[in-house]
């Protein structure tokens, strides 16, 4: 079926059915039925604290794809949980073992090579994200009304290690940790309803917006022949800013219309930030953060997103863990061969379970997200990509980093299955580090080049690295 099938329908529409509820959601159906694939969405995820490798990793009889998630303990456990989250997404994730964060820094400062692929230099990377790179500079969030959007789960701030999306050259983007913001930002003015009143207010305020624009775009313009090439490129970066803002502007055209699903209840959550009585609130700020994002790829308002997740250090916990998730269940974590790079040594068996569990508890959020796509039925469009900072976390090592894709991808991966890389050092040399020819890592890049042509980007390379070969080529396992 040609693939103007869906935009036929929805010009078919009009304005005649503009304010019925899921006219863009109808529009993939339609698209479903005649054959057409659906655009791709992405959402990239960060959770904290690495991982216990005992719970997580490959087990004794485990196969490509033939292996155990069920069992007691085991971390990702969530993806094979149909009594909580309605079916098995089993096989629907895509489990790589041995990938590698080369961000040259502390593993806490090490998120921001998640989406980039680079090292970190000057405590930020040195190109622009993943995310970026598709939605922006690819242009393939340009169709829809946000072209991305970076959520966070209390912390706002913009380091290396708590950042996952960059524009050009390394600039942070901002994060919104309320989920009350979110969803004004991506459902604020998207349906207005019948009532005239309310569309002429609608109007007068996308007028006003506009006004505004037209005046700054005219002033950056102005300015920009006076700067010298350094400034001008951060010119440019507000110059896309102000493209964002035009399109949010724009009144809402057929196969945009979307039923607005409720609004956050603010009172769930009256404390926003960690290290600001935000900490007993961050599970329902998480859930409500996806469930927003879940209604807003749905309903197409943007296709590409990341999201920041936190932990629960806070007494009293529902995890009953230590208040202190980090030092008390990060730092204490003393790793089995499987969680220390190959290495010898029993380790402590009492400290990987604190550890599993909340890593469990992290996969359940991105289960949760998995749920609500499937019942809105882009889950099949949609590729996940979810990872941590670090492996074991103790050792604050970035190396053999938990990796995890999810969704269906539009086919674009075969998930269901369970991949082990190669070991960074040979066996009779667990010891090696980065800085030894005997080193060889299978860098993240690789997983980044294989995402962007599954969006259908011709490209060989992605991030920075003093090695170029570290950044290029594809993760050829992944299809």
């Amino acid at each position: 079926m040609r693939r103007s099938t869906r935009r036929s329908f929805l010009r078919a529409v009009g304005a005649g059915l503009a304010t019925l509820p899921f006219v863009n959601m109808l529009g993939d159906s339609v698209a479903k039925a005649g054959g057409e694939e659906l655009p791709l969405r992405f959402v990239g995820i960060y959770h904290p604290h690495g991982i216990a490798a005992e719970y997580w990793a490959m087990r004794e009889g485990d196969t490509e794809t033939s292996f155990d998630i069920a069992y007691p303990s085991c971390s990702l456990q969530p993806f094979d949980d149909p009594a909580t989250y309605g079916k098995s997404f089993k096989d629907k994730i895509l489990v790589v073992e041995g990938l590698d964060l080369l961000s040259n820094a502390n593993g806490h400062d090490t998120a921001g090579t998640i989406l980039t692929g680079s090292r970190i230099d000057g405590k930020k990377p040195l190109n622009i994200s993943l995310d970026q790179y598709l939605a922006v500079e690819k242009g393939l969030g340009a169709d829809t009304r946000i072209t991305s959007v970076a959520l966070s789960v209390g912390v706002d701030t913009s380091e290396s290690g708590t950042t996952l999306s960059y524009g050009a050259g390394g600039a942070p983007l901002p994060k919104i940790i309320n989920p009350v913001e979110a969803f004004d930002l991506l459902f604020a003015g998207l349906v207005v309803g019948d009532d005239p009143e309310a569309q002429a207010k609608a109007a007068r305020q996308r007028e006003l917006g506009q006004s505004v624009i037209d005046f700054v775009r005219g002033d950056v313009n102005r300015l920009r022949t006076r700067l010298a090439p350094a400034e001008q490129q951060k010119l440019d970066q507000h110059l896309t800013a102000l493209r964002e803002l035009e399109k949010q502007f724009a009144a809402p055209g057929a196969g945009r219309q979307c039923v607005v699903p409720p609004k956050p209840d603010a009172t769930k959550f009256p404390s926003l930030k960690q290290y600001n009585q935000g900490e007993p609130y961050f599970d329902a700020i998480t859930d409500a953060h996806i469930d927003v994002l879940a209604q807003a790829l749905a309903c197409d308002v943007t296709r590409f997103a990341t999201l920041f997740l936190n932990d629960l250090s806070f007494d009293g916990n529902p995890l009953n863990l230590p208040k202190d998730n980090h030092g008390s269940i990060a730092h204490t974590y003393d790793a089995s061969p499987i969680g220390n790079n190959g290495r010898p040594g029993a380790g402590k068996p009492e400290t990987w379970l604190p550890l599993a569990t909340f890593n469990r508890y992290s996969y359940s959020k991105i289960a949760r997200l998995m749920q609500r796509l499937d019942e809105l039925g882009v889950l099949d469009s949609t590729l996940i990509y979810a990872t941590s900072d670090m492996g074991n976390p103790a050792l604050h090592s970035t190396r053999n980093v938990p990796t995890l894709l999810a969704g269906g991808a539009n086919g674009k991966f075969r998930m269901g299955r369970r991949i082990r890389l190669k070991a960074d050092c040979p066996a009779d040399l667990p010891y090696c580090g980065e800085s030894d020819a005997a080193f060889t890592p299978v860098a993240n890049s690789k997983l980044l080049v294989s995402i962007a042509q599954a969006f259908g980007v011709e490209t060989e390379s992605f991030g920075s690295q003093a090695d170029p070969g570290l950044t290029t080529g594809a993760l050829s396992e992944l299809v």
